[in-house]
C-alpha cells in the first residue's frame, strides 16, 4: 500500500471529522427551547414563588453553579472556538443532567454497556448473514433462495424499534423468555460485580436487544454475500476447475472465501453504525448505554453530554470508514493505486 494513498484518506478524513464534530455543536442549539429553560427553570419549578422578587438573583445563582455562563452570556461564536479547545482536550465538562458528574464520567460508564449489545449483534449477523447468503446464492433462482432473501427483506422493513417491541410482546410479555429490559437483574439485588451470576445477568439481559439488532441487519449481510459469490461461480477460472473434476463443494467453498473478502471492509463500518443505530433499542430496553443517555440529554438539552456523546458517535463511524479503507486498499491493493494516480 503507498504512503501517499494512506496520507490522502487520513486527512479526507480529518476533514469529515471536523465537519462532524462542528454539526455536532450546531445541531443540539436548534432543538426548539433552551438550557436555560429547560434546566433553571425545571430545578426552580414550583418554588419559584417562594423567591418573590428575588427569582432572577437565584437564576444568576443557579447559573454559575451548574456553570451555563457560557450558554447564558456568552455568544455563540466564542462558544463554537470553546467547544473546539475543549473537544481537544477531551473535555467536555459537567453534565447538566447529571450535575456535577463530568460528562466524560458518564460515557466512560455507559459505552462498555453499548458495546455489550453492538459487537455480539455485528459478529452474530455477520456470520450468520453471510451463511445465508452463500446458501441463497448456491440455490439461486430456488425456493432457499427466494425464502432467505425476502425473509430477511421482510425483517428489514421494520424500523428496529417496531422489531424490539415485537420481540418483547411475544419474547418477554408473553413466553417469558427475555426479561424487559434493563442490563441486569436489579429485582434480585445482584451487584455488579466479577461473578457468575452478575456475569449471566448481564448476558441474559443483553441477549433479546442483540438478537433484535440481528434481525434487523441480517438482510444487508445477506444480499452483500449473495451479490458477491453468485457473479464469482460463474466465472471462467470456476468453470475450469469444474471441468478439471473438482467438486462443486470445494467450488463453492472457494467462492465463498473470495466473496468474504469484500464483506470483511464492511464490518468495521457496520460497527460504527450500529453504535448509532443501538440508540433506539436501549431507550426501548431501559439499557443504560450511550444511547439511553443521549435521549436523556435530547430532552433535557443538556449540550455538555449531547456534544460529549455525538463525539463519540461521529469519532467511531469515521475511525470504522478509515479502517475499512485501509482493509479494502490492503485486499485490493488496485484501489490505493487508482488513488494515487494523481497524487
Amino acid at each position: 500500500m503507498k504512503k501517499e494513498y494512506l496520507i490522502k484518506r487520513g486527512i479526507y478524513y480529518i476533514i469529515i471529522w471536523f465537519v462532524g464534530i462542528s454539526i455536532d455543536f450546531i445541531l443540539p442549539r436548534l432543538i426548539p427551547g433552551s438550557v436555560l429553560g429547560t434546566i433553571i427553570y425545571g430545578r426552580i419549578g414550583a418554588a419559584a414563588s417562594a423567591y418573590g422578587n428575588n427569582v432572577q438573583q437565584e437564576i444568576e445563582i443557579l447559573v454559575q453553579q451548574l456553570g451555563l455562563s457560557q450558554y447564558y452570556h456568552t455568544p455563540l461564536y466564542i462558544q463554537y472556538f470553546d467547544f473546539l479547545k475543549d473537544i481537544i482536550q477531551l473535555n467536555f465538562g459537567p453534565s447538566l443532567l447529571e450535575f456535577p458528574v463530568p460528562v466524560s464520567q458518564i460515557i466512560e460508564e455507559a459505552a462498555p454497556w453499548t458495546f455489550a449489545i453492538v459487537i455480539p449483534a455485528v459478529v452474530g449477523a455477520f456470520f450468520i448473514g453471510n451463511i445465508l447468503g452463500r446458501t441463497a446464492a448456491l440455490s439461486r433462482g430456488g425456493i432457499k433462495d427466494y425464502l432467505i432473501v425476502g425473509g430477511t427483506m421482510f425483517l428489514y422493513t421494520f424500523p428496529v424499534f417496531v422489531t424490539g417491541e415485537i420481540l418483547i410482546e411475544f419474547l418477554a410479555v408473553d413466553a417469558h423468555i427475555f426479561p424487559l429490559g434493563s442490563q441486569y437483574n436489579t429485582f434480585k439485588f445482584i451487584r455488579p460485580e466479577f461473578s457468575l451470576p452478575f456475569i449471566w445477568s448481564v448476558v441474559y439481559h443483553a441477549m433479546l436487544p442483540v438478537i433484535t439488532l440481528i434481525a434487523f441487519s441480517l438482510a444487508g449481510w445477506v444480499m452483500g454475500m449473495r451479490n458477491n459469490m453468485i457473479p464469482i461461480l460463474q466465472e471462467d477460472y470456476m468453470n475450469y476447475y469444474r471441468l478439471m473434476g473438482v467438486p462443486e463443494k470445494q467450488v463453492s467453498q472457494k467462492a465463498y472465501r473470495l466473496a468474504l473478502l469484500p464483506n470483511f471492509t464492511s464490518f468495521s463500518i457496520a460497527l460504527g453504525y450500529s453504535v448509532l443505530g443501538a440508540i433506539a433499542i436501549e431507550l426501548l430496553f431501559n439499557y443504560a448505554g450511550l444511547g439511553y443517555f443521549f435521549n436523556e440529554a435530547i430532552t433535557a438539552l443538556d449540550y455538555p453530554l449531547l456534544n460529549g456523546i455525538f463525539f463519540m458517535l461521529v469519532t467511531a463511524m469515521v475511525l470504522s470508514n478509515f479502517v475499512a479503507d485501509i482493509v479494502y486498499g490492503m485486499i485490493d491493493p488496485r484501489t490505493s493505486h487508482e488513488e494515487t494516480e494523481g497524487v
